[in-house]
């Protein structure tokens, strides 16, 4: 089952397909790193997928877990 990623990068609306969902949640919290807006992650139809607000916190845990103590 492929997962996709939508994400906004210099006013293009953009999808990234990825083959797990560690692989999408890993691909959203570097594209969010980079500056890109995230708005979905998820699987079928683009309609399903968790919106924002999951999205903030999922990166929330990812950047604790990445950078424990505030350094990148």
């Amino acid at each position: 089952m492929e997962w996709h990623v939508q994400y906004r990068q210099g006013g293009e609306e953009l999808i990234g397909w990825h083959t797990s969902p560690e692989k999408a949640i890993a691909a959203a919290c570097r594209l969010i790193d980079a500056g890109c807006d995230v708005y979905g992650i998820g699987t079928g139809p683009l309609s399903d997928s968790i919106g924002p607000e999951q999205v903030a916190r999922i990166y929330a845990q990812w950047a604790r877990a990445s950078h424990p103590f505030g350094l990148s």
